[in-house]
């Protein structure tokens, strides 16, 4: 069963907003709130459904590093009430910034993700803290900017650092697997010879290459709620 939670924070970057599913339909004002219309089959699996008055505050902004969710963090100040739910979307631009233009490593990046953890207990004590792995939009290719160029510097970092992810689970810490539940939905999707490919829904849930798609923040959403179960 799943609990219920009186206030939720969302944190991080492009996978916890609605600039690209659309208004209301990002993973975590879905989570929140499900748009039935756009998707029945959540039509009473949100946190309103659980509790009617739960309230949402949304943190996240287009393009945060993990340094500016420490910045957020720092600057915002959000009014909770207990139960507390925060979800944390970041690392992936990151990545983008470190492994395509040089710079700090995935350890890095972890150690800032792991920092983030221990702010939002300090400051916003949560019941529960959420945080996601970061999906690839190349299904395991690694062609993000030349098609059929795989860059495999980017994934043995994104592998890293989803690992250390992974490893931030504890009793008040869960993973959302946002990594794993899209491979087989992006940029080669419709590629049969992909061994992450679904033929049973062989759709593409991103958009301009790295950004969520309508589908994409509903399934953002599926993990985010399956986590809390």
């Amino acid at each position: 069963m799943r609990p219920s939670f009186a206030s939720y924070v969302a944190l991080g970057d492009s996978m916890s907003i609605d600039a690209y599913p659309g208004p209301g339909l990002g993973g975590p004002s879905l989570l929140h709130r499900n748009r039935d219309d756009v998707h029945p089959e959540f039509a009473g699996r949100d946190l309103v459904s659980l509790d009617p008055a739960a309230t949402f505050t949304n943190l996240a902004r287009d393009g945060a590093t993990t340094r500016d969710v420490l910045r957020v963090l720092d600057e915002e100040r959000v009014i909770t009430a207990d139960p507390c739910l925060v979800t944390v979307t970041a690392g992936g631009n990151d990545l983008l910034g470190a492994t395509f233009r040089g710079g700090e490593d995935a350890a890095e990046v972890a150690v800032r993700l792991r920092r983030i953890v221990e702010v939002v207990h300090e400051r916003l004590r949560p019941r529960l803290v959420v945080v996601a792995t970061i999906y690839d939009p190349t299904d395991g290719v690694g062609d993000l900017w030349v098609p059929g160029q795989p860059h495999r510097k980017a994934l043995a970092a994104l592998r890293a650092l989803n690992e250390a992810i992974r490893s931030l689970a504890g009793e008040r810490v869960r993973i959302a697997d946002v990594h794993d539940h899209f491979l087989g939905h992006g940029s080669h999707h419709d590629d049969p010879t992909n061994p992450h490919h679904d033929p049973t829904d062989p759709t593409c849930w991103v958009k301009l290459g790295i950004e969520p798609n309508q589908r994409g923040g509903s399934e953002v959403r599926r993990v985010l709620w399956d986590a809390l179960g």
